[in-house]
């Protein structure tokens, strides 16, 4: 007996997968404007937290991500950020966002900026947060003893940012939030311009 091949499942080949979920971190990168000079230490760092924060959010991008020093970080990402240096750069992509990908992008990007201590900062505490489901003050305590070279304020302000990305607040939620972190912010950003 022979099989019917309009019955057949299409299913794309593995290089195909790989490539898309590469091609969907660019067009993520082109939507927040980031252009990464992959040569240079922090637009690596910025290109891991993104990644890292997008996937915290619940976007599966296909690079799992796990802690180290400097937060959370995919050793594949940083393998194709090398293996396709020019692609990255140049925003090479056929990949289109969704509407609320984009909304996405959008948050982070007004949230976060493309500042590598705030999302270094904010993407460990959320890896902290719900990836090992710590309390909010023990994820805290873990950001301050993995990143004893950063201020009470950075680390206060990259904690605030990935509140309010990470979470859903209530208007009540922000506006303790706002109360809350206002002074540290306003520290954060006084100790940012010296």
């Amino acid at each position: 007996m022979g099989e019917d091949p309009n019955l057949a499942v299409q299913v794309p080949p593995l290089w195909c997968m790989i490539m898309e979920k590469r091609k969907k971190v660019i067009a993520f990168y082109k939507e927040l404007g980031f252009n990464p000079d992959i040569g240079q230490f922090d637009d690596r760092l910025i290109a891991q937290k993104l990644v890292c924060l997008l996937e915290l959010k619940g976007i599966d991008l296909g690079y799992p991500c796990s802690l180290s020093v400097r937060g959370p970080y995919s050793p594949d990402l940083t393998k194709d950020l090398f293996a396709h240096t020019r692609e990255f750069e140049n925003h090479e992509t056929g990949t289109r966002l969704n509407a609320a990908e984009k909304a996405i992008a959008a948050d982070l990007g007004r949230i976060f900026g493309l500042k590598p201590v705030p999302l270094e900062v904010g993407a460990t505490y959320g890896f902290y947060a719900l990836r090992y489901q710590s309390s909010p003050l023990e994820a805290l305590r873990q950001v301050k003893e993995l990143k004893p070279f950063y201020s009470e304020a950075q680390i206060a302000l990259g904690v605030s940012k990935a509140k309010e990305f990470l979470f859903k607040p209530t208007p009540k939620d922000l506006q303790d939030l706002k109360r809350e972190t206002g002074i540290w912010q306003r520290a954060a950003l006084k100790s940012l311009g010296h």
